[in-house]
């Protein structure tokens, strides 16, 4: 992080630009403040955190704005706030408010600006509405924050707040407004952002790395070599080379109700599983209203083996969550007596990876979100999180062993104290001899996605650990689909081609299941969006191999293909002959002997 980069932010504060002919809003909205008068804008973090001043802007529509310098990142970002003058007309439940602002970074770290916007409740506990994470560049972008009210709000209890300190950067914001559009709105017909990145140009450097990359290490040489009865090569030999599974995983998060049901829904879940995915991640979540309820444990099992039926990689997901929120109503109450606790979280271990080891799973989950959920391990000590992964080795000895974080690579890579926290957990593991195999990394993204370069530093950093690194749990909320799918495409080639990581998992793919409907790839109605034409037309169609060849004078020919498993079958004289082989690198060599 290079701290020393100060923020500066111009903020227009006039109204009309924001809101013009051009949005042709489906409603006409009340405002619900007065954005030409500067005075009414507060400023939380003035002083030693930050410098706030007015200044012209040029080239634009609006015409005067609040300059903001923060010279460093702030210990949280809501320590540097810009907030709207307080609201003027109330927002009843069920009411729709819509804010939108202009924005454009003129330096910072990479040249990326990023902050929080949210519109919220004006006191304590700061009820949410709305909110959305922004990441931009050097153009201006517009950002559009929509929300329904859960409650009712009186005039001046509601307002927008910008979080600003979450690194030194330089921003400015222009033409910001927010409306109150009441309670029958279509919002499919609301104004969105639009998804932007670094790196989205079709000619961006980023692209010919990860082409050479992928070229070397996810493509391998099959020989085929064709001999008849007697062993003697046979030349002119037809040879097909047809792919049939990836050796990367490409997985989806399976929902356990709709996996083991019954019903056209159901039927077509599965069958768009299969056609998609070659990995799984299966619950096992250890809640009541999971694997502490017979009834849940017992679909949860059934998902699992439904899975293992159908030779999907499976992870397992995940043994601990160690926050009482997760946890079991019987595991809190033990939290008076922590040598009770310890002994009660590692017989869940052994009771999961027990019950679960009929299914090969290749991966457990064994803890989740350590940054965030320090309840276990601040009570009980970092040495009973080592103890978890130890006791699920010694009882799933042929699994791998994971650990999963969220924030690393989102939220516009502007993660640093994030990365450093997973950095010192897997460390500490490894200190302690019971260093993860695995390093996951969520990927939950909203608005603010980050660039494919700086993605590819993030795993860079960790793959120093010498682990395979995984992204588990994949979607991007958001109305751009056209966005979605295109950072969906990046992402995943970037991800593709660093040669540390073996796996990627969306977290759900159908909108009728997912608990981000928004991040689906495939609609309710089981049409395909973009973005799941994106996933489909690289994973099965530029990543995969269908070759045909014929054999040389020495009755071989070689194939350049990507890893994975083959039917390779030579046709001579009208006679087929076909054989299995699992294409690994650099190269393999299989000999075909013809009847």
């Amino acid at each position: 992080m290079r701290g020393s980069v100060p923020l500066i932010i111009v903020l227009s504060l006039a109204f009309q630009c924001a809101f013009a002919e051009e949005e042709k809003l489906p409603v006409k909205g009340t405002p619900a403040f007065d954005a030409g008068k500067l005075s009414d804008f507060r400023l939380l973090g003035h002083g030693p955190k930050a410098d706030f001043s007015f200044v012209a802007i040029e080239g634009q529509p609006f015409d005067r704005g609040i300059r903001v310098q923060v010279a460093a990142r702030t210990a949280n970002a809501y320590d540097v706030q810009m907030l709207t003058p307080p609201s003027a007309v109330p927002l009843k439940k069920g009411e729709h408010v819509l804010a939108i602002l202009n924005v454009r970074c003129t330096a910072g770290p990479d040249g990326l600006g990023v902050f929080n916007a949210r519109i919220q409740a004006t006191a304590p506990s700061w009820t949410g509405i709305g909110s959305t994470e922004v990441a931009v560049g050097k153009e201006w972008k517009r950002v559009c924050i929509h929300g329904q009210a859960q409650q009712d709000f009186d005039a001046g209890k509601y307002d927008l707040s910008l979080h600003l300190g979450a690194q030194a950067q330089t921003l400015e914001f222009g033409g910001m407004a927010m409306l109150n559009l009441g309670a029958n709105v279509d919002v499919s017909k609301l104004p969105f952002t639009l998804i932007t990145y670094p790196g989205q140009e079709p000619d961006a450097a980023w692209r010919k790395a990860a082409a050479e990359r992928i070229e070397k290490h996810r493509k391998g040489d099959l020989t085929v070599r064709v001999v008849d009865i007697n062993g003697q090569p046979v030349a002119g030999a037809k040879v097909r080379v047809q792919m049939q599974r990836h050796a990367y995983g490409f997985g989806t998060f399976l929902e356990y109700k709709v996996m083991t049901g019954s019903g056209p829904d159901a039927d077509q879940l599965r069958e768009w599983t299969l056609k998609l995915f070659n990995r799984c991640t299966t619950p096992i979540y250890w809640a009541d209203w999971g694997w502490a309820n017979p009834k849940a444990r017992k679909g949860l099992l059934e998902c699992a083996q439904w899975a293992s039926d159908h030779k999907l990689a499976t992870r397992g997901h995940c043994i601990i969550y160690p926050g009482w929120k997760y946890l079991p109503a019987a595991v809190k109450a033990l939290e008076q007596d922590p040598p009770a606790l310890r002994k009660r979280l590692l017989e869940q271990v052994v009771e999961v990876t027990e019950a679960t080891r009929p299914f090969n799973f290749t991966e457990y989950d064994v803890c989740n979100e350590l940054r965030d959920l320090k309840e276990i391990h601040g009570l009980l000590g970092r040495e009973a999180v080592a103890e978890w992964f130890k006791v699920a080795r010694q009882h799933a000895p042929n699994s791998r062993m994971a650990i999963n974080e969220n924030t690393i690579l989102t939220r516009g890579g502007v993660t640093q104290p994030e990365q450093d926290n997973y950095a010192e957990w897997i460390q500490y593991l490894i200190d302690q001899g019971q260093g993860p195999e695995v390093i996951g990394m969520q990927g939950h993204f909203g608005e603010a996605v980050t660039g494919p370069e700086r993605v590819v530093r993030i795993l860079d950093r960790f793959a120093k650990f010498g682990k395979a690194i995984q992204i588990t749990e994949f979607d991007l909320i958001t109305r751009d689909e056209q966005g979605q799918a295109r950072y969906t495409r990046d992402l995943l080639t970037a991800v593709f081609s660093h040669p540390a990581t073996d796996a990627f998992t969306m977290w759900g793919f159908w909108e009728g299941k997912m608990w981000q409907p928004p991040g689906a790839m495939i609609r309710k109605d089981w049409t395909l969006k973009p973005n799941g034409q994106a996933w489909m037309d690289l994973v099965l169609k530029e990543w995969w191999t269908d070759a045909t060849a014929a054999t040389g004078p020495d009755g071989s020919c070689t194939t350049r293909g990507f890893l994975g498993d083959y039917q390779i079958t030579a046709t001579v004289g009208g006679k087929e002959k076909s054989t299995l082989v699992k294409l690994t690198r650099p190269a393999v060599t299989t000999v075909l002997a013809l009847d």
